[in-house]
């Protein structure tokens, strides 16, 4: 999972693992004269927190069928494809057996290849929504041009290298997003509790990140957030689906895997690794990471 975290050239991400097992992924990556075309799977429910290191826009499709992807606090409909500019951090939460086709085009490129098209007024930039709201044949068409191209390129790589296609991928690709762009309706902004809940539930895990040293409890971000018990579990429950005393000791698993497998981060035994994330009962530790992440953390250490 870590791995395939950084593993998206040019992004800088951050995965956590919410569901028991162990997770499998993949990423098939293309790149065309600065334009980035993707296919990512992914095995269990995660939390991502994702930015694109690069001055483009990044368009997200999950794969039809895929129920329960969230940009932030908005579920993305059958209708929907996801939109956000790079050097510009958003977080996604998606389901298990996971899909999503993804494109990173340069910002100056699509802007220009709008404004040939007489389209200026249709801008990504001028567009405020994080969700863009199409037509379900222009989600299907845009869909399969990014199959196509993937699978195309994986059976004749000569068509990335040779000038000619590859401008021709290009271009189909551009004038794809600039169409997807021209119809774009608002989505409409998530309900003002459902944006309020997950405002809460970001900033406790970034609270819990920057707080690691501290055994923090539900009695404590109650405190230090000004809420009842009851609006902690609600926000929980609405934006992550668990309770926040389990949302709490999920992300402390998922920071002590990354102790384990990060030879820089100055730990040497398990032991260590879990008592600086909070955990003192070293054999439910031990079950607990084993039912998270499908293996014991003894295993994940060795394979430093």
């Amino acid at each position: 999972m870590d791995d395939q975290a950084v593993n998206l050239t040019g992004w800088r991400q951050l995965y956590d693992q919410l569901t028991p097992g162990r997770f499998t992924g993949s990423i098939h990556e293309l790149w065309i004269d600065g334009m980035q075309i993707f296919h990512e799977s992914t095995s269990h429910v995660l939390r991502q927190s994702c930015v694109v290191d690069s001055e483009s826009w990044w368009f997200g499709i999950p794969v039809a069928g895929a129920q329960g992807c969230k940009l932030g606090s908005s579920a993305i409909g059958a209708d929907t494809i996801a939109m956000r500019p790079g050097r510009s951090q958003f977080e996604l939460l998606t389901p298990n057996s996971f899909q999503i086709l993804g494109l990173v085009v340069d910002r100056q490129d699509l802007e220009r290849h709008i404004q040939a098209l007489n389209q200026s007024s249709l801008l990504p930039g001028a567009m405020q929504d994080e969700l863009l709201k199409i037509r379900p044949g222009q989600r299907m068409r845009l869909q399969e041009l990014v199959r196509q191209i993937l699978e195309e390129a994986a059976r004749t790589p000569d068509i990335v290298v040779n000038p000619s296609s590859s401008e021709s991928i290009r271009i189909a690709v551009l004038d794809a997003l600039a169409d997807v762009c021209s119809t774009h309706e608002a989505a409409g902004r998530a309900p003002y509790r459902q944006m309020s809940h997950y405002k809460i539930v970001r900033q406790v895990r970034q609270h819990l990140l920057q707080n690691q040293i501290e055994t923090i409890t539900v009695v404590d971000l109650c405190q230090r957030f000004a809420i009842s018990r009851r609006t902690l579990q609600y926000a929980f429950q609405d934006v992550m689906g668990m309770s926040p005393n389990a949302y709490l000791r999920t992300i402390r698993l998922n920071g002590v895997r990354r102790c384990l497998r990060d030879p820089n981060s100055g730990v040497g035994s398990v032991q260590a690794a879990a008592a600086d994330w909070g955990f003192w009962h070293l054999s439910q530790f031990a079950r607990d990471y084993r039912e998270l992440f499908g293996e014991l953390p003894s295993e994940r250490l060795k394979r430093r």
